[in-house]
């Protein structure tokens, strides 16, 4: 019986060491969503400096490409047609393009003329000019709002992989659109209403929930 009770008592000694010698767990803090601005900056997605590097990693990229010869319906590296460059450009950063230029019009957000931006895509007429049937597509690589006028390189049928104006009367008079695929925030992506109509966004204080 005196054994027993001195097992139980090292046993209960035992128990009480173990209890000291195991720290307590800290408590985490519970993340708040804040504000969209907030998880921007906060955001690898949405990161306007990333993005902006990505623009002109694109452009870069898409400048060495320049004397590569035009070739209906080559993809590239060795030779391009207008899609098939845009596409190829883009999608050495993550960005999946549709096939044809049609198709890529459809690719982002709708963008006004004087509002372009460089990494933006710009589409016009094939060959017979007039009406809205896209032919052709290129990326911005400069922009004057003011004027509305822009430069931008694309796979040209005649000179391959180059650098045009949209003044030179060629592409002047068969501009038909452009699209933004990169964009700075999330708000320029999808548009404030749009946000809270989904509710993903609050009117009264702007707050994504649960976005991190």
């Amino acid at each position: 019986m005196a054994v027993s009770r001195k097992i139980f008592a090292l046993f209960i000694m035992a128990l009480v060491m173990v209890s000291f010698s195991v720290p307590a767990v800290a408590q985490l803090p519970v993340k708040k969503p804040g504000t969209i601005k907030e998880q921007i900056a906060n955001s690898t997605l949405f990161n306007g400096d990333k993005l902006d590097k990505d623009i002109l990693d694109i452009l870069d990229y898409a400048s060495k490409f320049k004397g590569t010869r035009y070739l209906l319906g080559a993809t590239g590296p060795n030779r391009f047609d207008c899609s098939g460059f845009t596409s190829y450009v883009f999608s050495k950063f993550g960005y999946r393009l549709q096939r044809t230029s049609r198709e890529q019009v459809n690719d982002g957000k709708v963008i006004a003329k004087n509002e372009l931006k460089p990494g933006d895509l710009v589409f016009f007429n094939g060959r017979r000019a007039g009406g809205s049937r896209i032919g052709h597509v290129g990326i911005v690589t400069s922009a004057d709002n003011e004027n509305g006028t822009f430069e931008f390189i694309h796979a040209s049928c005649s000179k391959g992989v180059t650098v045009s104006k949209s003044t030179e009367a060629y592409f002047d008079k068969r501009y038909v659109k452009a699209c933004r695929v990169i964009y700075t925030d999330v708000e320029e992506a999808y548009g404030a209403d749009l946000l809270i109509d989904f509710g993903i966004a609050k009117q009264e204080d702007y707050l994504l929930y649960g976005k991190q």
